[in-house]
């Protein structure tokens, strides 16, 4: 159940983030940090990927 419960928590927790975000104003005013994160995503993609494979997690 703790399993459960702490993954219902995450999901609350990100869900009321989500709808507390201004997507306008988020991408008018932080257009760099925004595209610094778009870029950085599929490098901790393919690095957490491999690290899983390396590790025979996946």
């Amino acid at each position: 159940p703790l399993k459960w419960l702490s993954k219902f928590f995450i999901v609350m927790a990100m869900a009321a983030v989500g709808l507390n975000t201004n997507i306008v104003k988020l991408v008018t005013t932080s257009s760099k940090p925004l595209g610094l994160g778009l870029g950085c995503w599929p490098g901790i993609t393919v690095v957490s990927l491999l690290l899983q494979h390396l590790l025979n997690l996946w």
